[in-house]
């Protein structure tokens, strides 16, 4: 970057498109940090309309309108982040992945944790989507997030004895499925094996609505720190970056407004029965029970 910046114009504005180092550090070694920020597209590009648009530290309005109209330029939906382990969308996956993982090691079936999630309405499940970012992106994005964010994002063992396999998810041809030319043909049921002890010997047949509640409780609650933490400013961006990077279905709103359906009273209830089954990485937001014992909705407190 400190090459580049010497053979630029002094406006050009330098961007990365890294999913989770650190812009801020990155601009450290700059002249000029201020023409600096990210610019974090979504896989598949191609049909993935988000750009989440970092602005560090020291990152000028200039330069942040600079890549916002750049990537309205391009036909993308850009939303504009703070910088912080994971930014905006990645942060919220990680622990509904890093779940997906817990699920296996609880016994429950590649089939049943995907065709859940598929029936909320998620495009793909979450063992899919590992293999569509790469096993081992998921890994370092995993290993970053739990960094940055504590022992809540500790990487369930099924994870980290995948990390240690061969399999590198659709690029490579395997991972929780197989693949053919790049498409998907079936689950690979041999992953049980390479997975060892940390998934039992037999599937066993878990509750729809548990598996349901686990991934979807980890991204509110994950989304409420964002929020509070200013990493957007308003309930409607996260919504807005959720739909447009993730596919989350837009017939339930985002994943705020469906929060809000059943309101942070029922959604921290939820919490803490897993919390009281599960441990600490469901341990409710400071804002999910702020906003519950004020009985406001996400909306309602940030709707500006």
């Amino acid at each position: 970057l400190r090459e580049a910046e010497q053979n630029v114009d002094r406006t050009c504005v330098l961007t990365t498109n890294t999913s989770s180092l650190s812009v801020d550090e990155m601009a450290s070694v700059l002249e000029h940090p201020e023409r600096f920020c990210g610019m974090h597209f979504f896989n598949p590009v191609h049909r993935m309309p988000l750009v989440e648009v970092i602005r560090g530290s020291a990152s000028d309005a200039v330069s942040v309108a600079t890549v916002y109209a750049f990537a309205l330029g391009l036909g993308k939906v850009p939303v504009v982040v703070g910088d912080g382990p994971g930014f905006l969308v990645n942060r919220i996956l990680g622990p509904y992945l890093n779940e997906a993982g817990f699920l296996l090691g609880d016994g429950a079936s590649i089939r049943q944790i995907d065709a859940q999630a598929k029936q909320f309405g998620m495009p793909m499940g979450p063992l899919r989507l590992i293999d569509e970012v790469g096993i081992d992106i998921s890994a370092h994005a995993g290993a970053a997030l739990h960094e940055g964010l504590g022992d809540r994002l500790t990487p369930s063992p099924v994870l980290v004895a995948l990390a240690k396999t061969d399999r590198l998810g659709k690029k490579g041809g395997r991972g929780f499925y197989l693949y053919e030319k790049g498409r998907q043909k079936k689950i690979d049921e041999s992953v049980y094996a390479d997975l060892g002890a940390s998934v039992p010997n037999e599937r066993r047949k878990l509750r729809d609505r548990d598996i349901r509640a686990r991934l979807v409780v980890q991204m509110i609650n994950e989304a409420a720190r964002a929020l509070d933490q200013g990493i957007v400013r308003t309930a409607a961006e996260v919504d807005l970056a959720m739909i447009m990077g993730t596919g989350f279905p837009p017939f339930r709103g985002g994943l705020l407004r469906f929060a809000d359906s059943l309101h942070p009273k029922g959604v921290l209830d939820r919490a803490r029965e897993l919390e009281q089954a599960h441990g600490d990485r469901f341990a409710p937001a400071d804002l999910l029970m702020d906003l519950a014992k004020s009985d406001r909705t996400f909306y309602e407190a940030f709707s500006t």
